[in-house]
């Protein structure tokens, strides 16, 4: 696949305009004009934008239902978007000492002014994060004559079906998380820190192709009941359990991926335990087809560990969508596995299938294709034995 012609940019122009297009399609059928993004991840995907950790500040895009959109941006970020945003038109504002929320808000009142939408209706990502009740309070101050109205995510279910490219981004996010925990389950020995854990971790995360933020779940023997530790400066002691659970990041397109560890020798129960998970999740995994009710799917993964005994109070999600991702976030979390939800499954789509039961855990990157599922997650799925 040829590379973007904008080297500053993840995709082509092309692929940047289809996505606007269907975006606005879908504006049009629910009497849009214009939508307020503020969700990192839905800025960049119609736009391009990468700031990394600069959305702590106020950044937005406005999207008219005909017409290129407007970015809305902190002035010190400029250069970033003219190196790998698409999109020419921007309004932006200067830090403000006194009044900072007001000044970031009337960048947005004077977006949507210069496109002639001030007066109507406003589709604003009412779930997003980073439209705060301040802000939200703002902008309704400023703009008066507007009427906020939730926009029914039409951005995100847009991104949940992934194209050709997007999934390259997830293959080589894979990669880079495979490195990580296999460089980690190599050092793993009685004495050994959980600190220095990560720090052979991180260092291969690195080194494979990852990119910030850096994060993941490290923890150890008794720790590993906490679902999202982070490591610290316990040592391991023979016999212990080690959870892995860590996130490889390419281009912003985030893989996950969960193994489990035993200092020592396996016992014959925690062979049996696992080798059963494993068992599980690659007969729900197989399920995975388009139409498929998600359903189905959570139900192969749930039953059998709660009628084994191994889920005695399975209440979290069986699987999660993945793809463009900023903190604090795992996942996209568009679509979840859950009992009684009702969506289908569709070609594209991208999961984290996760199964935790008898003290461990094994998760799998899995794409939905045509003809069925496919892992891009290749690492071996089993309880290692680190002696």
């Amino acid at each position: 696949m040829s590379e973007p012609k904008n080297s500053g940019m993840d995709f082509s122009i092309e692929e940047y305009r289809t996505r606007l297009q269907r975006t606005q399609e879908g504006m049009a059928k629910h009497d849009l004009p214009v939508l307020l993004l503020h969700q990192p991840e839905n800025i960049q995907y119609l736009t391009g934008l990468d700031i990394g950790i600069g959305f702590f500040s106020y950044h937005a895009v406005a999207v008219p239902s005909h017409g290129d959109p407007v970015l809305v941006m902190r002035d010190a970020e400029l250069p970033a978007a003219h190196v790998t945003s698409w999109v020419r038109s921007h309004t932006s504002y200067a830090d403000h000492p006194l009044e900072p929320i007001r000044a970031s808000i009337d960048a947005a009142r004077r977006a949507l002014e210069g496109l002639g939408v001030a007066g109507g209706r406003v589709g604003v990502d009412e779930h997003s994060w980073f439209l705060t009740q301040e802000r939200s309070k703002m902008l309704q101050a400023l703009l008066p004559n507007a009427t906020f109205v939730a926009e029914p995510r039409i951005v995100d279910h847009l991104r949940l079906i992934k194209s050709p490219r997007e999934i390259d981004y997830l293959r080589g996010a894979s990669r880079c998380v495979e490195a990580a925990i296999s460089a980690g389950i190599e050092i793993v020995k009685p004495g050994i820190t959980e600190r220095q854990l990560a720090g052979t971790v991180f260092g291969a995360l690195v080194n494979a192709g990852g990119e910030l933020p850096l994060s993941g779940v490290i923890t150890s023997g008794n720790r590993t009941n906490l679902l999202h530790g982070c490591y610290g400066d316990r040592r391991l002691e023979r016999g212990d359990t080690v959870n892995f659970e860590l996130s490889g990041i390419h281009h912003n397109y985030c893989a996950r991926l969960m193994r489990t560890a035993i200092v020592g020798q396996l016992s014959a129960e925690q062979q049996r335990t696992a080798e059963t998970i494993s068992r599980v999740q690659d007969e729900a995994i197989a399920l995975m087809r388009p139409g498929t009710p998600a359903s189905v799917i959570d139900r192969a993964c749930r039953e059998p560990l709660q009628a084994m005994g191994l889920q005695k109070a399975f209440t979290n999600r069986s699987g999660y969508s993945l793809g463009l991702n900023y903190r604090p976030s795992a996942g996209e979390f568009i679509r979840e596995f859950l009992p009684g939800v009702e969506w289908l499954l569709e070609a594209g789509m991208v999961f984290d299938m996760r199964i935790l039961g008898g003290g461990m855990g094994f998760s799998d990157v899995v794409l939905v294709t045509e003809r069925g599922p496919e892992r891009l997650t290749s690492m071996e799925r089993k309880l290692f034995s680190c002696i």
